[in-house]
Formats: C-alpha cells, structure tokens, sequence
C-alpha cells in the first residue's frame, strides 16, 4: 500500500494476513493475536521486514531504492585524506546531544564540488521539490504540518506559491516542543502568508491517548512525541483538514544527520542489553527466533546502500506509523512529498560531500531554499526528534501509574515471552532515574515497548476492534 504514489521509501509495509485482501484491518484478521517469537525477535531488533508481530500475517517488503552516493563508504580512503573547500555560508550549528555527536562519517574531510556544480544541483533539487509539491497542491493539499525546521518551512512557503492565500499551517504546543523551532514556525507562516493553526496539546492528556494511539498504529509506540502526533493529527482532521503535507523523511534522504548510524547501532545495543533483562532466556531459546544480526537494518535487501537500508529500517519502524497511520485512524491522510520518488531519485543521488559540512547535514538543501526560508531558520540546530519519554514528562507520575497498571502478571503472561517479576524490578528501577541520565530514554523505550504489546494482546484477545475496523 504506497501512500506516496510512486514514493520508494514512502512505501510503509502494510500487514496483510495471508489469502486476505490488502486492504482490510489486522485487528478483524489477525484472532490469534501475538506471535511470542515475533515478539522476543521485535524487543531484539532482529525482525525481519517481512514479517508482522501478528500470527500468521505478512508485511509486505519494498523494493528499495539501489543509489549510492558518491563519497559514502566505498570513498573512505579518498575522502579521508582531503581537504573541505571553506564555505562562504554559515554553516548551521548543531546539537550536542547523542543523536547528533561526532562520528567517522561527519567527521570526514570530503573532496567538495566546484561552487558552479553546487548552484547547478541546488536548482535541481529544489526544482525537483517544488514540482512534487505543486503536484499535491493541484490535487487538493492545502494544509501543511509546520514544525519550525528547515523542512516543514520549506514546504510550507513552496504550498503557499502554489495556492497563495489557500494554505494552514498547523503547529503542535506540547511540552516538549522546541522553543526556537515554534518561533520559527511563526516566523515562515508571516513570511510565506498563510495561516497559522495551533494546536495545544496539554501533557496530562497523553498517558489516556497511549492506548487509543497503540491501536490506532496497530504496532508498539516508543515516546510520547507519537502518542502527541495521534491527538495532533485528530485536532487538525476535526477542525477541517483532510490531507496534510509533512517534511518527514526529509532527513533520511537529505543526510539530514550525518551521525545517525553511530547514534543508531549504540541505542540498538542499549535497547539489547535491557531487553535481555526482561525476557525469559529458557523460552526466547526455544522459540529458535533469528538470531540477533549487527544491526537491524541489515536484514533489510543487500542491494541496496547502507544508508537506503538504514532509512528504510529507520521509516518502517519509526517515523512513518505515527505519521501515516496514526493520522489514517482519524480520517487524515498524510502526504510526504520528500519521500516522493521524484524528489527521492535526485536527493538520493547527491554528493556526500554536497550534504555533510563540519558535522552538519543538508547542507545543499539549506542552500537551495535561501531564497525560500528566513536565514534564522534555514540555518538552525537540529533538535532531536524522537528523544521525548514520559520519564521527563511534567506528569510522570501519571505515566508510571499507567506503566504500573498494563505492566502485571495477568497481562504479560499471555505474551508468554516476557518474565513478569523482571519487568516489574525495571519499572521500579525507571521510578528512581532522573530523566536527565543517559539510560532513562533506553529504559523508558522498552517500558513503553512492553505496555503497547500488552494493549495489543489484550484487545485481541478481547476482540475489540481498532479505529479503522
């Protein structure tokens, strides 16, 4: 099911029960409910793509886009030993948390091209961009999910060439949103002339909105950002909108951080080691589940690059459900158009050396939008965006109580995986964490992990139908 016509990597794997017809619900197909090796395999990272946490169902695999920029791992050595010509641009500054810290690919010297090359694929991509988004304007998008970065705000100002004066832009007041990017977002809405819709989202809500988002994505949810987007995406379809266009994958194919896999493969490992903790070693054994590969994103096709491999892993798993699906359950439809194959093809097929400067990503893309986006938010830290856990919420102890309330015996049992008395000592552990210590995301990740399989289970066990049945 390609929710981006012609999308490569927009293609999220949909669940199809085998002999059923695609588009039906799992919830209505899917009576046996968990697959407890699919489940030991899942909190391992060791998945394959096509196969579901559901018994006797499918995910369908997408062929994967075969590009491999000049300059990734093939030009090491070369690119080692050279020199970056300076840049007469500023380049962005960049965060000093995990997701973005130094790694042997930002922290590269890579040959750069001639300043006239450059200008050249600034005006393609760009032209590659606006084409795409004009095409979604013609077929009735006239709302955009503005965030406040680089990505959002460049959607949003090309939607509003195309429609002047016929463009929303939506924007979502939690507790965790940046500061800088919601000024920002302010900032594009009265440059571009459009206006601008915000949604308040109050924290206290979340911990009732887990379930009805677990269901709504038909799969676990990792942090609070996703079960935030489940009510933002209901706000925006109650008050009017129907289809929204949303900057997400933009990073994945714009090298948008340079430091991701260094990042990932360390949060893998740490996501591991805790979920040895609580599953039941004697029952994961004899499951005879796949054994644990390096990285997860290496069982995704050969042919492709690392980098398209890991974007794909990092889509399917991560960003598109609460984009697509989460969005889908309340009648919204979300469009990515940088996931869009004509803007994919030429994004994809960029230099490495155009993207990456100093430890910084997108650089080409800052550079084509200067005409397009304010200076101050063009050229603005990436904050992260999938590093919000109830731990550090201002209602925490609601979220623990909630935790404490799904996490018991009689509800992990029938996962039949999952040692109860283990996961109630880390629930207890996660109760003393200070949200500020590195192993409180890990910990928070996993006890959300093992809520939203327990609801799973549970309303399938109950057959209660989900939103979209």
């Amino acid at each position: 099911m390609s929710f981006v016509p012609g999308g490569p990597l927009a293609t999220l794997p949909h669940y199809q029960p085998r002999g059923a017809a695609p588009e039906e619900s799992v919830w209505r197909l899917a009576p046996e409910g968990l697959s407890p090796e699919a489940v030991a395999a899942f909190l391992r990272h060791a998945l394959p793509p096509g196969e579901s946490l559901f018994r006797n169902v499918t995910r369908e695999r997408v062929a994967l886009p075969r590009v491999r920029r000049q300059g990734t791992t093939e030009h090491l050595a070369e690119a080692s030993s050279t020199e970056t010509r300076p840049s007469s641009e500023p380049h962005p500054s960049t965060s000093t948390t995990e997701e973005t810290q130094a790694s042997p690919l930002s922290a590269r010297r890579l040959p750069t091209l001639p300043p006239e090359e450059e200008e050249r694929l600034a005006e393609v991509l760009l032209s590659a961009l606006s084409v795409v988004v004009g095409e979604y304007v013609s077929s009735g998008a006239r709302d955009v999910s503005l965030s406040g970065g680089v990505d959002s705000a460049t959607l949003c100002a090309l939607t509003a060439r195309h429609a002047p004066g016929r463009v929303r832009a939506w924007t979502m007041d939690v507790h965790f949103a940046d500061a800088t990017e919601r000024r920002n977002a302010r900032t594009v809405a009265r440059a571009s002339g459009v206006e601008l819709v915000d949604v308040p989202i109050p924290d206290a809500v979340l911990p009732d909105l887990l379930e009805p988002a677990v269901l709504g994505n038909e799969q676990p949810i990792i942090n609070a950002r996703a079960v935030a987007s489940f009510a933002f995406y209901a706000e925006a379809r109650k008050h009017g909108a129907s289809v929204l266009l949303s900057g997400a994958g933009a990073d994945e194919v714009l090298l948008g951080n340079p430091s991701a896999l260094s990042g990932a493969r360390a949060r893998v490992e740490e996501d591991r080691r805790l979920a040895r903790e609580v599953l039941r070693p004697s029952i994961v054994d004899n499951l005879g589940t796949n054994p644990e590969v390096a990285v997860p994103w290496a069982l995704e096709p050969e042919d492709a690059s690392e980098e398209v491999r890991y974007a794909a892993w990092v889509l399917r798993e991560l960003v598109l459900p609460p984009e697509l699906r989460g969005a889908r359950a309340h009648g919204l439809t979300v469009r990515t158009p940088y996931l869009d194959a004509a803007f994919a093809d030429v994004a994809l097929s960029l230099p490495e050396s155009a993207l990456a400067r100093d430890g910084a990503g997108k650089w080409l893309f800052r550079h084509a939008v200067r005409a397009l986006v304010p200076d101050e938010v063009r050229l603005a830290r990436k904050t992260p965006r999938y590093a919000h856990t109830a731990l550090s919420s201002p209602v925490r102890a609601r979220w623990l109580e909630l935790y404490r309330a799904w996490l018991t015996p009689s509800r992990l049992e029938p996962l039949r995986v999952i040692d109860p008395g283990a996961t109630r000592a880390l629930l207890e552990r996660s109760t003393r964490l200070s949200p500020d210590v590195p192993e409180a995301s890990a910990v928070d990740r996993l006890l959300m992990r093992l809520v939203s399989l327990a609801m799973l289970q549970a309303h399938r066990a109950s057959d209660t139908p989900c939103p979209e049945s």
